[in-house]
Protein backbone atom coordinates (compact mmCIF):
# COMPACT_ATOMS: atom_id res chain seq x y z
CA UNK A 1 0.00 0.00 0.00
CA UNK A 2 1.68 3.59 -1.20
CA UNK A 3 2.36 5.36 2.11
CA UNK A 4 0.38 8.73 2.21
CA UNK A 5 1.18 12.45 1.85
CA UNK A 6 0.85 13.05 5.43
CA UNK A 7 2.78 10.34 6.74
CA UNK A 8 6.16 11.01 4.42
CA UNK A 9 5.96 14.64 5.52
CA UNK A 10 5.76 13.11 9.39
CA UNK A 11 8.63 11.21 8.66
CA UNK A 12 11.33 13.69 6.93
CA UNK A 13 10.27 16.13 9.56
CA UNK A 14 11.13 13.91 12.58
CA UNK A 15 14.58 13.06 10.67
CA UNK A 16 15.63 16.54 9.62
CA UNK A 17 13.97 18.81 12.37
CA UNK A 18 12.17 16.34 15.19
CA UNK A 19 8.26 16.50 15.88
CA UNK A 20 6.46 17.80 18.60
CA UNK A 21 4.15 15.43 21.02
CA UNK A 22 0.97 15.27 18.88
CA UNK A 23 2.70 15.09 15.64
CA UNK A 24 4.82 12.12 17.47
CA UNK A 25 1.42 10.25 18.24
CA UNK A 26 0.34 10.13 14.78
CA UNK A 27 3.29 8.58 13.59
CA UNK A 28 3.75 6.29 16.08
CA UNK A 29 0.00 5.29 15.83
CA UNK A 30 0.79 4.78 11.76
CA UNK A 31 3.33 2.51 13.07
CA UNK A 32 1.88 0.67 14.85
CA UNK A 33 -0.72 -0.51 12.18
CA UNK A 34 1.40 -2.71 10.88
CA UNK A 35 4.75 -4.32 10.51
CA UNK A 36 4.59 -3.44 6.76
CA UNK A 37 4.40 0.15 7.65
CA UNK A 38 7.46 -0.48 9.98
CA UNK A 39 9.60 -1.89 7.52
CA UNK A 40 8.92 0.92 5.45
CA UNK A 41 10.15 3.70 7.97
CA UNK A 42 12.90 1.68 8.66
CA UNK A 43 13.73 1.74 4.99
CA UNK A 44 13.51 5.45 4.85
CA UNK A 45 15.58 5.90 7.58
CA UNK A 46 18.27 3.80 6.17
CA UNK A 47 18.34 5.74 3.40
CA UNK A 48 17.89 8.85 5.02
CA UNK A 49 21.18 7.93 6.98
CA UNK A 50 23.02 6.02 4.17
CA UNK A 51 22.94 9.90 3.01
CA UNK A 52 24.16 11.33 5.83
CA UNK A 53 26.62 8.94 6.92
CA UNK A 54 27.92 7.03 3.58
CA UNK A 55 30.78 9.48 3.57
CA UNK A 56 32.33 7.21 6.67
CA UNK A 57 32.58 4.66 4.20
CA UNK A 58 36.74 3.86 3.60
CA UNK A 59 36.10 2.10 0.46
CA UNK A 60 33.74 3.57 -2.00
CA UNK A 61 34.15 3.83 -5.25
CA UNK A 62 33.48 6.42 -7.93
CA UNK A 63 32.01 4.50 -10.53
CA UNK A 64 29.86 2.54 -8.45
CA UNK A 65 28.20 5.45 -6.78
CA UNK A 66 27.90 6.81 -10.59
CA UNK A 67 26.04 3.84 -11.23
CA UNK A 68 23.41 4.29 -8.55
CA UNK A 69 23.07 7.94 -9.83
CA UNK A 70 22.28 6.82 -13.29
CA UNK A 71 19.89 3.98 -12.00
CA UNK A 72 18.13 6.34 -10.11
CA UNK A 73 17.51 8.48 -13.18
CA UNK A 74 16.42 5.57 -15.14
CA UNK A 75 13.46 5.22 -12.56
CA UNK A 76 14.14 1.61 -11.03
CA UNK A 77 14.60 3.07 -7.72
CA UNK A 78 13.63 6.31 -8.10
CA UNK A 79 10.30 5.40 -5.85
CA UNK A 80 11.76 4.29 -3.48
CA UNK A 81 14.76 6.90 -2.96
CA UNK A 82 12.68 10.28 -3.67
CA UNK A 83 9.63 11.52 -2.74
CA UNK A 84 8.21 15.07 -3.69
CA UNK A 85 5.29 15.59 -2.24
CA UNK A 86 2.33 18.08 -3.46
CA UNK A 87 2.66 21.21 -4.23
CA UNK A 88 2.71 23.63 -0.62
CA UNK A 89 4.84 20.85 1.39
CA UNK A 90 8.43 20.93 1.28
CA UNK A 91 10.00 18.09 -0.82
CA UNK A 92 13.06 16.39 0.80
CA UNK A 93 15.32 14.22 -1.21
CA UNK A 94 18.22 12.28 0.14
CA UNK A 95 21.53 12.43 -1.94
CA UNK A 96 23.81 9.65 -1.53
CA UNK A 97 26.53 11.30 -2.30
CA UNK A 98 28.98 9.59 0.07
CA UNK A 99 30.14 7.58 -3.42
CA UNK A 100 32.00 10.97 -4.36
CA UNK A 101 34.13 11.39 -1.55
CA UNK A 102 37.56 10.24 -1.20
CA UNK A 103 38.75 8.86 2.23
CA UNK A 104 41.73 11.09 2.49
CA UNK A 105 39.81 14.32 2.19
CA UNK A 106 37.46 13.02 5.36
CA UNK A 107 39.84 13.57 8.14
CA UNK A 108 37.73 14.23 11.33
CA UNK A 109 40.88 14.78 13.19
CA UNK A 110 42.17 18.71 14.90
CA UNK A 111 41.27 21.34 11.78
CA UNK A 112 44.75 22.25 11.85
CA UNK A 113 45.69 19.15 9.88
CA UNK A 114 44.33 20.86 7.21
CA UNK A 115 46.55 22.59 4.90
CA UNK A 116 45.13 23.25 1.97
CA UNK A 117 43.09 26.81 2.28
CA UNK A 118 41.47 28.68 -0.77
CA UNK A 119 43.34 31.62 -1.56
CA UNK A 120 41.63 34.54 -1.80
CA UNK A 121 41.92 38.46 -1.46
CA UNK A 122 41.67 37.91 2.40
CA UNK A 123 41.97 41.31 4.01
CA UNK A 124 43.72 42.51 7.51
CA UNK A 125 42.70 45.72 8.94
CA UNK A 126 44.74 47.53 11.22
CA UNK A 127 43.83 49.67 14.46
CA UNK A 128 44.93 52.77 12.16
CA UNK A 129 42.80 51.68 9.19
CA UNK A 130 45.97 50.39 7.05
CA UNK A 131 44.12 47.51 5.04
CA UNK A 132 46.92 44.17 4.61
CA UNK A 133 46.77 41.60 2.02
CA UNK A 134 47.09 38.96 3.90
CA UNK A 135 45.91 36.14 1.50
CA UNK A 136 48.74 35.93 -1.28
CA UNK A 137 51.62 36.45 0.81
CA UNK A 138 53.38 34.27 2.87
CA UNK A 139 56.52 34.56 5.29
CA UNK A 140 55.29 38.57 5.99
CA UNK A 141 55.69 39.94 9.76
CA UNK A 142 53.58 42.85 11.08
CA UNK A 143 53.92 44.79 14.61
CA UNK A 144 50.63 45.95 15.97
CA UNK A 145 50.34 46.99 19.76
CA UNK A 146 53.50 45.29 21.00
CA UNK A 147 52.36 42.07 19.17
CA UNK A 148 54.09 40.65 16.16
CA UNK A 149 51.70 39.33 13.61
CA UNK A 150 53.23 36.53 11.51
CA UNK A 151 51.23 36.07 8.39
CA UNK A 152 51.15 33.23 5.34
CA UNK A 153 48.30 32.48 2.31
CA UNK A 154 46.59 30.60 4.73
CA UNK A 155 47.14 31.50 8.46
CA UNK A 156 47.54 34.95 10.53
CA UNK A 157 49.11 34.38 13.72
CA UNK A 158 49.48 36.71 16.69
CA UNK A 159 52.77 36.74 19.37
CA UNK A 160 52.93 37.69 22.46
CA UNK A 161 55.59 39.27 23.43
CA UNK A 162 57.43 40.95 26.79
CA UNK A 163 54.78 42.09 29.00
CA UNK A 164 56.23 45.23 29.24
CA UNK A 165 56.02 46.07 25.61
CA UNK A 166 52.12 44.93 25.06
CA UNK A 167 49.48 47.88 24.88
CA UNK A 168 47.37 48.28 28.15
CA UNK A 169 45.13 50.00 26.00
CA UNK A 170 42.41 47.51 23.96
CA UNK A 171 43.64 47.18 20.41
CA UNK A 172 41.06 46.17 17.93
CA UNK A 173 41.71 44.56 14.23
CA UNK A 174 39.41 42.83 11.77
CA UNK A 175 40.10 40.04 9.28
CA UNK A 176 38.12 40.05 6.31
CA UNK A 177 37.50 37.53 4.22
CA UNK A 178 35.70 37.34 0.87
CA UNK A 179 33.55 34.87 -1.44
CA UNK A 180 34.93 32.18 -2.73
CA UNK A 181 37.80 32.42 0.66
CA UNK A 182 38.44 30.70 3.79
CA UNK A 183 41.24 31.49 6.42
CA UNK A 184 42.74 30.54 10.23
CA UNK A 185 43.95 32.93 12.63
CA UNK A 186 45.26 32.06 15.89
CA UNK A 187 44.42 34.65 18.29
CA UNK A 188 47.19 36.24 21.26
CA UNK A 189 45.62 33.66 23.65
CA UNK A 190 46.37 30.48 21.43
CA UNK A 191 42.52 30.60 20.17
CA UNK A 192 42.27 28.42 16.98
CA UNK A 193 39.78 30.31 14.54
CA UNK A 194 38.71 29.42 10.79
CA UNK A 195 36.85 32.09 8.82
CA UNK A 196 34.21 30.94 6.38
CA UNK A 197 33.64 32.84 2.91
CA UNK A 198 32.13 36.43 3.10
CA UNK A 199 33.09 36.60 6.91
CA UNK A 200 34.16 39.07 9.28
CA UNK A 201 36.04 38.81 12.56
CA UNK A 202 36.55 42.20 14.71
CA UNK A 203 38.83 41.11 17.52
CA UNK A 204 41.72 42.52 20.07
CA UNK A 205 45.24 42.31 19.17
CA UNK A 206 45.66 41.77 22.90
CA UNK A 207 43.16 40.90 25.31
CA UNK A 208 42.80 42.67 28.90
CA UNK A 209 40.50 42.10 31.38
CA UNK A 210 38.78 38.95 32.44
CA UNK A 211 36.60 38.46 29.08
CA UNK A 212 37.96 38.14 25.93
CA UNK A 213 35.39 39.17 23.17
CA UNK A 214 35.14 39.11 19.12
CA UNK A 215 32.47 40.49 16.70
CA UNK A 216 31.45 37.84 13.88
CA UNK A 217 29.41 38.43 10.69
CA UNK A 218 29.19 35.22 8.82
CA UNK A 219 30.67 31.67 10.05
CA UNK A 220 33.44 30.89 11.80
CA UNK A 221 34.43 27.55 13.31
CA UNK A 222 36.34 28.02 16.97
CA UNK A 223 38.64 26.31 19.02
CA UNK A 224 38.93 28.22 21.99
CA UNK A 225 41.76 27.96 24.79
CA UNK A 226 41.30 27.28 28.19
CA UNK A 227 42.10 30.56 30.47
CA UNK A 228 40.64 30.09 34.10
CA UNK A 229 38.64 32.91 34.71
CA UNK A 230 38.81 34.58 31.47
CA UNK A 231 35.72 33.47 29.41
CA UNK A 232 35.48 34.00 25.84
CA UNK A 233 32.77 35.23 24.27
CA UNK A 234 31.04 35.59 20.14
CA UNK A 235 29.22 38.60 19.49
CA UNK A 236 27.33 38.02 16.78
CA UNK A 237 23.96 40.57 15.46
CA UNK A 238 21.46 38.23 16.66
CA UNK A 239 23.04 36.14 20.06
CA UNK A 240 26.12 36.26 22.02
CA UNK A 241 28.03 33.09 22.30
CA UNK A 242 29.94 33.17 26.04
CA UNK A 243 32.49 29.57 26.86
CA UNK A 244 35.71 29.04 28.82
CA UNK A 245 37.60 26.72 26.35
CA UNK A 246 35.85 24.52 23.50
CA UNK A 247 34.97 23.61 19.84
CA UNK A 248 31.97 25.10 18.12
CA UNK A 249 30.76 26.40 14.83
CA UNK A 250 28.62 30.17 14.88
CA UNK A 251 26.76 30.53 11.72
CA UNK A 252 25.51 34.15 11.77
CA UNK A 253 25.42 35.58 7.73
CA UNK A 254 23.26 38.93 7.91
CA UNK A 255 21.05 37.18 4.68
CA UNK A 256 20.32 33.78 6.23
CA UNK A 257 17.42 32.79 7.73
CA UNK A 258 18.90 31.91 10.99
CA UNK A 259 21.77 32.00 13.47
CA UNK A 260 23.24 29.01 13.92
CA UNK A 261 25.29 27.84 17.16
CA UNK A 262 26.50 24.24 16.85
CA UNK A 263 28.64 23.03 19.71
CA UNK A 264 31.53 20.26 19.34
CA UNK A 265 32.48 19.59 22.98
CA UNK A 266 32.64 21.50 26.02
CA UNK A 267 29.91 23.85 27.18
CA UNK A 268 28.72 27.31 25.63
CA UNK A 269 25.99 29.62 27.09
CA UNK A 270 23.92 31.49 23.92
CA UNK A 271 21.32 33.69 24.11
CA UNK A 272 21.39 37.87 25.05
CA UNK A 273 21.29 39.12 28.47
CA UNK A 274 17.21 38.51 29.15
CA UNK A 275 17.30 34.52 27.51
CA UNK A 276 20.10 32.29 27.80
CA UNK A 277 20.47 28.78 26.76
CA UNK A 278 22.89 26.09 27.75
CA UNK A 279 24.28 23.67 25.00
CA UNK A 280 25.54 20.08 25.27
CA UNK A 281 27.83 18.86 22.97
CA UNK A 282 26.09 17.42 19.82
CA UNK A 283 23.18 20.48 20.15
CA UNK A 284 22.28 23.23 17.97
CA UNK A 285 20.91 26.53 18.85
CA UNK A 286 19.39 27.60 16.22
CA UNK A 287 17.48 31.47 15.97
CA UNK A 288 15.13 32.50 13.76
CA UNK A 289 16.59 36.11 12.84
CA UNK A 290 13.17 37.52 11.51
CA UNK A 291 10.66 36.00 14.22
CA UNK A 292 13.23 35.79 17.29
CA UNK A 293 11.92 31.52 17.51
CA UNK A 294 14.51 29.90 19.29
CA UNK A 295 15.34 25.76 19.55
CA UNK A 296 17.69 23.74 20.63
CA UNK A 297 18.24 20.42 18.99
CA UNK A 298 20.43 17.43 18.09
CA UNK A 299 22.52 17.20 15.73
CA UNK A 300 25.04 16.09 13.47
CA UNK A 301 27.65 18.26 14.28
CA UNK A 302 30.29 16.66 11.60
CA UNK A 303 27.84 18.24 9.04
CA UNK A 304 28.42 21.95 10.64
CA UNK A 305 31.70 21.92 10.26
CA UNK A 306 32.22 19.68 6.99
CA UNK A 307 33.28 23.28 5.20
CA UNK A 308 36.51 23.46 7.54
CA UNK A 309 37.77 20.40 5.57
CA UNK A 310 37.11 21.34 2.21
CA UNK A 311 33.14 19.94 2.10
CA UNK A 312 30.29 21.23 1.60
CA UNK A 313 27.27 18.91 3.38
CA UNK A 314 24.19 19.63 4.27
CA UNK A 315 21.04 18.18 6.23
CA UNK A 316 17.77 18.12 4.87
CA UNK A 317 18.85 21.87 3.08
CA UNK A 318 16.13 24.00 0.91
CA UNK A 319 17.85 24.19 -2.21
CA UNK A 320 17.53 27.80 -1.89
CA UNK A 321 19.95 27.63 1.47
CA UNK A 322 22.06 25.32 -0.63
CA UNK A 323 22.47 27.51 -4.05
CA UNK A 324 23.05 30.84 -1.25
CA UNK A 325 25.74 28.55 0.41
CA UNK A 326 27.44 27.13 -2.69
CA UNK A 327 27.48 30.82 -4.45
CA UNK A 328 29.63 32.36 -0.89
CA UNK A 329 32.22 29.49 -2.30
CA UNK A 330 31.96 29.77 -6.09
CA UNK A 331 31.70 32.99 -7.71
CA UNK A 332 27.97 32.87 -9.31
CA UNK A 333 24.97 34.24 -9.82
CA UNK A 334 21.30 32.18 -9.90
CA UNK A 335 17.36 32.37 -10.59
CA UNK A 336 14.78 30.42 -9.48
CA UNK A 337 11.99 29.94 -12.37
CA UNK A 338 9.92 28.39 -9.95
CA UNK A 339 9.28 28.99 -6.22
CA UNK A 340 8.00 25.69 -5.62
CA UNK A 341 12.29 24.33 -6.61
CA UNK A 342 13.40 26.76 -3.59
CA UNK A 343 11.78 24.54 -0.96
CA UNK A 344 13.26 21.24 -2.55
CA UNK A 345 15.49 19.66 0.54
CA UNK A 346 18.79 17.67 0.13
CA UNK A 347 20.55 15.78 2.49
CA UNK A 348 24.23 14.42 1.07
CA UNK A 349 27.67 16.60 0.26
CA UNK A 350 30.04 17.33 -2.20
CA UNK A 351 33.84 18.29 -2.13
CA UNK A 352 34.27 22.09 -2.17
CA UNK A 353 37.07 22.39 -4.82
CA UNK A 354 34.97 20.73 -6.84
CA UNK A 355 34.39 21.83 -10.26
CA UNK A 356 30.77 23.82 -9.86
CA UNK A 357 29.79 22.30 -13.39
CA UNK A 358 30.26 18.80 -12.31
CA UNK A 359 28.77 19.34 -9.12
CA UNK A 360 25.20 20.62 -10.83
CA UNK A 361 25.81 17.92 -13.25
CA UNK A 362 25.15 15.50 -10.62
CA UNK A 363 22.28 17.50 -8.92
CA UNK A 364 20.09 17.31 -12.06
CA UNK A 365 21.15 13.52 -12.51
CA UNK A 366 19.02 13.13 -9.02
CA UNK A 367 15.80 15.13 -9.62
CA UNK A 368 14.18 16.76 -12.40
CA UNK A 369 15.68 20.29 -12.38
CA UNK A 370 17.79 21.41 -14.54
CA UNK A 371 20.51 23.93 -14.14
CA UNK A 372 21.40 26.42 -17.13
CA UNK A 373 24.62 27.82 -16.97
CA UNK A 374 25.19 31.03 -18.73
CA UNK A 375 28.36 32.69 -17.75
CA UNK A 376 28.30 32.88 -13.87
CA UNK A 377 24.80 32.82 -13.93
CA UNK A 378 23.16 29.92 -13.42
CA UNK A 379 18.99 29.55 -14.29
CA UNK A 380 17.32 26.62 -12.24
CA UNK A 381 14.08 25.52 -13.85
CA UNK A 382 12.07 22.18 -14.22
CA UNK A 383 13.50 19.85 -16.71
CA UNK A 384 12.08 20.05 -19.70
CA UNK A 385 11.91 16.49 -22.11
Amino acid sequence: MPIQEEIYELIFTKLSQGLDKNRKECLQAWLDESEQNRNAYREICSLWYSGKWAYKREQIQKSEGWEKILEIKKGRRKKRLLKIWSAGVAASVVLIMGAFFVSRFMDRGHVERVTESRQANVTLILASGERVDVGHRTDRMIREAGSVIRSDSALLVYEEHSIDTLSEETVYNELVVPKCGEYKLRLSDGSLIVLNSESKLRYPVNFNGDTREVFLSGEAYFEVAKHPGKSFVVHTDHADVQVLGTWFNVSAYPDEENTEVTLLNGSVQVGREEEQAILLPGQQFLLNNRTSEKTIRDVDTSVYVAWTRGLFRFDAMPLEQLMLKLSRWIPVTYTFKDEAIKKIRFTGGFRKYDDVDHTLKMLEEIINISFKRKGQEIIIDWYQN
